[in-house]
């Protein structure tokens, strides 16, 4: 009870500070989970006012933590979450009232970044891994280097050392000898000299990078609103391939870098593997499953893309492919 009222206070107080939403439209709190370029077009959407054009008086939310956004999300606290898919899919292991409705990326957009003592893969065994929490993607991205390089991830340690900045910080104090990182923070690091020791995007690796996930007790209940939801959605991400400006300046917000070419870069980095329709791909979510565990549940029980199939049907998505062509 005390930690649920905990995440309640914790989501009013970010609420307060959030731009005040308009006095009509169905509420809708959405919470994102980090600024990689992955994650934009949800952003994308909020900065145009997309969801208000749909009819909903959206709230956008940074919740740092897999734990935190998940239980605000079941709380009721929350309706739509934007992060891997590695939450989503541990909480329905769990057996979580939750359900993955769109995968707008589902590439593994993630380097291996070392400090400068680490030379060859061999160097990292018995040395410690930064990620941005314990259990999240950064682990699953460091843990499938290693098994490239053949290293058996029981020989380092994982540290939660926060988000990308206070990562590269750690890396290059030598606190940590290696964490992963996306665009722009990957082209950021690289400009302060630190190495890259493997490009996961190189191996083909197919992972549930950005999910948009509500409940599925939700999905039955508010159908309407999700759908306008993710009407809004697929909007921001026809806007997000279109108008590579606006995205930066999108960018330039939420990352608070002011490098416009390094953004811009990164914006041609993602774009190229963002989906237009993000239906779910039910091959690539076992990637999210935890090292070393089988489902135990049939895929269709971790995602729903009736919403999704229902405006293809009705011709929402072809109407938007022809608006972004002209």
């Amino acid at each position: 009870m005390r930690f649920r009222q905990s995440i309640s206070a914790i989501v009013a107080l970010i609420a307060l500070v959030c731009v005040a939403g308009t006095a009509w439209g169905q509420r809708a709190r959405l919470s994102y989970a980090g600024t990689a370029g992955f994650n934009m077009p949800f952003m994308v959407a909020h900065e145009a006012g997309l969801y208000k054009k749909y009819g909903l008086r959206d709230e956008l939310i940074f919740i740092p933590g897999a734990a935190t956004t998940m239980q605000a999300l079941l709380a009721g606290e929350i309706e739509f979450v934007n992060s891997s898919g590695s939450p989503a899919i541990n909480s329905i292991l769990q057996g979580a009232d939750v359900s993955i409705i769109a995968v707008s990326y589902d590439a593994m957009p993630y380097s291996l970044i070392v400090s400068k003592e680490i030379r060859t893969p061999e160097d990292l065994k018995g040395k410690t891994m930064g990620v941005a929490r314990l259990g999240g993607i950064n682990e699953v991205g460091i843990r499938l280097a290693l098994e490239k390089f053949r290293i058996n991830p029981k020989e380092v340690t994982f540290v939660s050392t926060g988000a990308d900045p206070t990562r590269i910080a750690a890396v290059q104090a030598g606190v940590t000898a290696a964490t992963v990182l996306a665009p722009p923070a990957l082209f950021q690091a690289s400009s302060l000299g630190l190495k890259v020791l493997a490009d996961l995007a190189d191996l083909g690796l197919k992972y549930p990078t950005s999910t948009i996930v509500t409940r599925r007790s939700y999905l039955s209940k508010d159908r309407p609103l999700v759908k306008k939801f993710m009407m809004a959605f697929l909007e921001g991400l026809a806007l997000y391939k279109t108008d590579r400006n606006f995205v930066i300046n999108v960018m330039q917000k939420y990352t608070r870098l002011n490098d416009t070419a390094m953004l811009g870069k990164t914006h041609d980095y993602f774009v190229k593997n963002t989906v237009a329709i993000p239906l779910v791909d039910p091959n690539v979510l076992p990637a999210g499953f935890p090292s070393g565990k089988n489902p135990e549940k049939p895929l269709s029980e971790f995602y729903d893309n009736s919403i999704l199939q229902e405006l293809i049907n009705e011709g929402f998505t072809k109407n938007l492919a022809k608006k972004a062509s002209k």
